[in-house]
């Protein structure tokens, strides 16, 4: 059983605070409560928690004075790590750590359209929680700093560009971090969306620009925050849309005339995988009493003359093609509260708990911990996933508007007093073409990374261009499913009306009837389309959601 979806899709994300301990896990549901619906963050660590943080960070400042080389701390970054800043005496050495830290601003790069905002405050979210369990050596005012801007909400404006997900988000952190340091040339939302000086729009609420130490600069940009953001509210809102795809998929099975035999459970019990059962019970459930549908759990109805005893794929396949979809995307889940709840900076400090045998605490060591691999592989499925979603609304479109296809409805769902019978065939041409452009963002990012910055980034992940890629398929996944469903409606209505329909399907087609009136005649269907889109999320899946497997 998927449960880690089933927990995603019912779990209450209205929180007004979200409290982070460094040892209570962050779910999806509060990194979602931040970045959609405006919650605070509150640091509430013990008082053994608050002096590991405060310890490791006057280690790490004792090391710099005692000429310790430290990557990216007393040595500067990536290619540049034989680059030793450790002459002079003790205060010297402090001081120049100090600039290089500052130097840090280097990485601070990005450019193109605007990271959602929604992104930025979760990514500034899981930056605060990576950086909470005090391994990186920052000190407790730089955190607080980072709180009160999510707190404010002022949302830094950071390009999409920029980002290897190979050291971290570097490019989107960097911009961040200017921010919080009131640097000229970067830019906030405030409240209204409307954009502002970020160092005017901060001096106004009193936030005090951040002083950086040595290191602070490399913790605060060093991680796959960002990547791990998108990751979290991508699946959120995909989990949503593949529950509510389930109820436009019965909408359509229905109007096209399928059987429920196709779900049957012999099918899941003589190839047991529960990707495959979930999808096929919820189907199942979901027609069931249907007048349209065919009822043949317990027997074979007679078609009549020239009509197939079975289903096309895009039907009777339907809990085989989703069943790995559905197994990756609950695995998917519990990799991302597993990244959301890590330290992914370089370097790290170790304390007593985590030496190894003989190895005095508090050393530093240089790791990968900022590769976002893990996002970057989840991205690539999410992306699948969506794109499978996409290719199956636009295979049930096309059966519905062919008349040589659809079980004896009209020609591209036509009134019959409409002249052209033609009314949806714009809508499935479109569909086509979206089809083909989902098809195209299909292709994984991270097998096709180069070698970058001095030679030194030779293995790296790419995980936000993953992520943008998905954005925008998730723009045509929802155009798609309004598409069909507007479709599917048009065909309940051709068939005889939502009378016909299953108990737990009709919901659905009342929602969209409040937005979308049966179409008579020839018109402009775009801006229903658009609509529709926009408003999915208001969809009340609970109907849907009662009708799986666990229940």
């Amino acid at each position: 059983m998927p449960k880690n979806i089933l927990n995603l899709i019912r779990e209450e994300n209205a929180a007004n605070t979200v409290k982070l301990t460094s040892n209570k896990k962050l779910t999806i549901g509060e990194i979602v409560a931040v970045a959609h619906h405006g919650a605070s963050v509150s640091i509430e660590i013990s008082k053994e928690q608050e002096e590991q943080l405060h310890t490791i960070y006057q280690k790490m400042l004792e090391q710099v004075a005692d000429g310790v080389p430290i990557y990216g701390t007393t040595a500067s970054y990536g290619g540049q790590a034989g680059h030793v800043l450790t002459k002079g005496e003790k205060e010297f050495r402090v001081s120049q750590a100090k600039k290089l830290s500052e130097a840090i601003v280097h990485v601070d790069v990005s450019t193109g359209d605007p990271i959602p905002k929604e992104i930025v405050r979760a990514a500034m979210l899981l930056r605060l929680n990576m950086l909470l369990p005090g391994y990186s050596g920052v000190k407790m005012e730089t955190l607080e700093s980072l709180a009160e801007l999510i707190n404010s909400r002022l949302t830094p404006i950071v390009g999409r560009y920029g980002t290897l997900g190979a050291s971290g988000d570097l490019a989107h952190n960097g911009r961040v971090l200017s921010v919080l340091r009131h640097l000229d040339n970067v830019f906030v939302w405030d409240e209204t969306g409307t954009k502002v000086s970020a160092k005017s729009a901060l001096e106004k609420i009193g936030h005090k620009p951040l002083d950086i130490d040595a290191k602070e600069g490399l913790a605060m940009v060093n991680g796959d925050n960002f990547s791990t953001a998108t990751t979290a509210l991508i699946t959120h809102e995909l989990t949503n849309l593949l529950f509510l795809n389930f109820g436009i998929s019965a909408i359509s099975i229905q109007a096209l005339k399928g059987s429920i035999r196709d779900f049957h459970p012999l099918l899941a019990h003589v190839r047991p995988h529960p990707g495959q059962k979930f999808t096929a019970d919820i189907l199942r459930n979901l027609l069931i009493d249907s007048k349209l549908a065919y009822q043949e759990l317990t027997h074979h109805e007679t078609r009549e003359p020239g009509v197939s005893v079975q289903d096309v794929y895009s039907i009777r396949c339907l809990p085989q093609y989703y069943g790995p979809d559905i197994e990756r995307l609950d695995q998917i889940i519990q990799t991302i509260e597993i990244n959301a709840n890590a330290v992914s900076d370089n370097p790290l400090w170790t304390t007593p708990e985590t030496v190894t045998e003989g190895e005095d605490p508090y050393q530093w060591v240089s790791g990968g911990n900022f590769l976002a691999m893990h996002m970057s592989e989840s991205l690539d499925a999410l992306r699948k996933l969506a794109i499978h979603m996409v290719k199956q609304n636009d295979r049930h479109l096309n059966r519905m508007v062919n008349p040589n296809l659809n079980n004896g409805l009209p020609a591209n769902l036509s009134d019959e007093g409409e002249i052209s019978r033609c009314t949806f065939k714009g809508l499935q041409t479109q569909m086509g073409m979206m089809e083909v452009y989902a098809t195209i963002l299909a292709a994984p990012v991270n097998t096709a990374f180069g070698v970058h910055e001095e030679l030194n980034q030779d293995l790296t992940s790419h995980a936000m261009t993953s992520g943008i890629m998905t954005l925008e398929v998730m723009k045509l996944l929802k155009r798609a499913m309004a598409t069909n469903l507007i479709a599917s409606c048009q065909a309940i209505d051709l068939r005889g009306g939502p009378e016909l329909l299953s108990p737990p399907t009709r919901p659905l087609y009342d929602w969209l009837r409040e937005r979308v009136p049966y179409i008579k005649v020839a018109q402009p269907l775009g801006h229903y389309v658009e609509d529709v889109a926009e408003s999915l999320k208001e969809v009340n899946l609970e109907e849907i959601v009662k009708r799986s497997s666990s229940e």
